[in-house]
């Protein structure tokens, strides 16, 4: 019996699978590089030649170097994103809840090492930090937070006098620099045979021990004692 032809929408729908896997292999080998070398150290030929793909292509699908990374940072910002409007959503940003909100970008960046990389190396080298800072998940996230962070000061859930903006980046700061320079410190401090999921703990546990006594309201003043009459 001969082969019915395969329909022209089956040949459509292969060619997005075939292009999603190839766009998928690029993001993974510029992944790579990208952590190894740097953005600025690591050539669409250095892509190309570990994604098994022509250079090309690589413009066909992202354009610029600067495109594809930003598509390198966008699954795990994406991610952070999804993670952190969900907890928004349920939980008042008061001492507690920034508590529960910082452990829980710490232990993501740990999940996350990629990402943590990536973020120093444009820290390092300059030339696509405003890609990053201006990355839309990432103003979104960070201004939705300024908000909850004002609801919950205004429900005197927090100091008075806390600028929720310096709060929030001191904790990020805190919980990026943490996992950025982790190796260093312990060379530094002679911690090479500490366990490194007990000095996270640690190191959690202190940046969270700063979270409170930074925004924690202060304790109502005593009540007046009756005088004699």
């Amino acid at each position: 019996m001969a082969r019915r032809p395969r329909a022209k929408t089956d040949d459509g729908h292969d060619r997005q699978r075939d292009a999603e896997r190839t766009k998928a292999r690029i993001v993974r080998a510029a992944t790579d590089l990208f952590m190894a070398l740097g953005p600025s150290g690591a050539s669409l030929d250095d892509v190309s030649r570990k994604a098994g793909v022509a250079r090309g292509l690589i413009y066909h699908y992202f354009k610029t170097k600067e495109a594809l990374f930003e598509q390198v940072l966008a699954r795990p910002l994406a991610e952070l994103l999804e993670q952190h409007l969900a907890f928004l959503e349920t939980r008042s940003l008061d001492v507690d809840g920034l508590r529960q909100g910082t452990e829980a970008f710490f232990r993501f960046l740990g999940r996350h090492p990629e990402l943590v990389r990536l973020v120093g190396w444009t820290m390092a080298m300059r030339r696509f930090a405003g890609d990053v800072a201006q990355l839309e998940v990432t103003r979104a996230l960070f201004a939705r937070m300024v908000r909850r962070v004002e609801d919950a000061k205004a429900a005197g859930g927090l100091r008075a006098d806390l600028d929720p903006r310096h709060l929030l980046v001191t904790i990020l700061d805190l919980c990026v620099a943490w996992h950025l320079g982790r190796d260093e410190w312990c060379a530094k401090l002679a911690w090479q045979d500490r366990d490194l999921g007990e000095l996270d703990e640690e190191r959690l546990a202190s940046i969270l021990d700063f979270v409170s006594r930074a925004a924690a309201p202060s304790p109502a003043p005593p009540a007046p004692t009756p005088t004699a009459a």
